[in-house]
């Protein structure tokens, strides 16, 4: 465990309950499903870059990843959420965050045409991955829900099958999962562009 990190959480936490949510038990059950499906993959190496979109504050993925890649890269609309996940959270982590729409930012990313992992856990609150015209070879994780009632929840699914109907052509599926908490059901998708 990084006693700093939770330090640093600790800290911040207690002004920011935003940042308490993201630490829920429903948020960990979520990404911990997607960590592990991600590490019976095999994908991984100490070579590797992942970028996540729509990161928040990268509360569990951040750390989760962190020691097993060579890069990450956290990209958020909210400028306020990455100035906190930057300069008070991960202060003392090598990551790269990213204030900027991810529509506007990754079509012409070279770090896009690299990255060996997408991750997006936050697919309900952006237009779908369909119109976000890619080139890359990478593999990806995706998460959405069927959570409409939730503010900023602007394109949820309400099955995987309506989920997959999102995904560019050049996506294949590798893995499907449901995870169902109180207030729903959040859909995961892991695969690989082609």
């Amino acid at each position: 465990m990084d006693i700093k990190l939770l330090q640093n959480i600790m800290e911040e936490v207690r002004e920011n309950k935003d940042l308490l949510d993201s630490f829920s038990p429903n948020q960990f059950k979520s990404k911990l499903t997607l960590i592990n499906h991600i590490r019976d993959l095999n994908i991984l190496n100490k070579d590797s870059e992942i970028v996540i979109f729509g990161c928040w504050y990268g509360s569990i993925l951040i750390p989760s990843f962190y020691n097993e890649v060579k890069r990450i890269t956290a990209i958020d609309l909210d400028p306020k959420v990455i100035s906190k996940a930057k300069y008070k959270i991960f202060k003392d982590y090598n990551v790269d965050f990213i204030s900027k729409d991810v529509f506007d930012w990754a079509p012409d990313s070279s770090r896009i045409k690299k990255t060996d992992l997408i991750i997006n856990t936050s697919c309900e609150h952006m237009p779908s991955m369909k119109e976000l015209n890619l080139e890359t070879k990478a593999y990806f994780a995706y998460t959405s829900n069927n959570m409409y009632d939730i503010e900023g929840h602007i394109n949820c699914v309400s099955s995987i099958e309506e989920f997959k109907y999102q995904l560019p052509d050049n996506a294949k599926v590798m893995i499907e999962d449901k995870i169902i908490d109180e207030r729903g059901t959040r859909f995961l998708l892991i695969g690989k562009y082609e």
